[in-house]
C-alpha cells in the first residue's frame, strides 16, 4: 500500500474513532453525566478487585482532579462509599447498593445498544474485530512508549 493510501486510511480511522467518542459522549450527556463518569461506573460495577481513586486514574487514564470531581458527587448522593486504603493516603472506592442500581440504570441501555449494533455482524466478524483492535491498541501503545 502506498503512503497516500495509508494516510487516507489513517484519516478515516481517526474520523471513525471521533464518531465513536461522540456517540459515547452523546449517550452520557443524555443520561445527565459525562463520559468519564460512565467509565468510572463501568469500572466499579465490573470490579473484581478494590480500586482507589489513584487506581481509577491509572486504569482509565484520567486526571486525578477529574476523578475526584466525579467521585465526590457520587459519594454525596450515596452511590459510592470511600474506605481508608492500606496506604492511608488513598481511599478505596466501592459502589453502594444504591450506586449499583444507578450504574445499571446508566450502563444497561448502553450495553443493549452495543448488543443491537453487534447484531448486524456475524460472530466471526465480531471476533475478528476484537482481535484486530486488541492487536492495534497493543502495537500503538508500544510505539508510543518508544517515542
Amino acid at each position: 500500500m502506498d503512503n497516500d493510501s495509508k494516510k487516507a486510511l489513517f484519516a478515516t480511522l481517526k474520523e471513525v474513532w471521533h464518531k465513536m467518542d461522540s456517540n459515547f459522549d452523546y449517550y452520557a450527556k443524555s443520561m445527565g453525566i459525562n463520559f468519564p463518569a460512565v467509565l468510572i461506573l463501568q469500572l466499579l460495577l465490573d470490579a473484581t478487585e478494590t480500586y482507589t481513586q489513584k487506581d481509577i486514574c491509572e486504569k482509565l487514564g484520567l486526571p486525578k482532579q477529574l476523578v475526584f470531581s466525579i467521585i465526590k458527587p457520587f459519594w454525596e448522593q450515596g452511590y459510592v462509599e470511600l474506605k481508608e486504603a492500606k496506604d492511608r493516603r488513598n481511599k478505596d472506592v466501592f459502589l453502594t447498593d444504591k450506586g449499583k442500581e444507578y450504574a445499571l440504570s446508566i450502563l444497561q441501555p448502553l450495553e443493549d445498544a452495543e448488543a443491537a449494533a453487534w447484531a448486524n455482524f456475524s460472530d466471526e466478524d465480531f471476533i475478528t474485530f476484537v482481535r484486530i483492535m486488541d492487536k492495534y491498541v497493543e502495537a500503538f501503545g508500544n510505539a508510543l512508549k518508544k517515542q
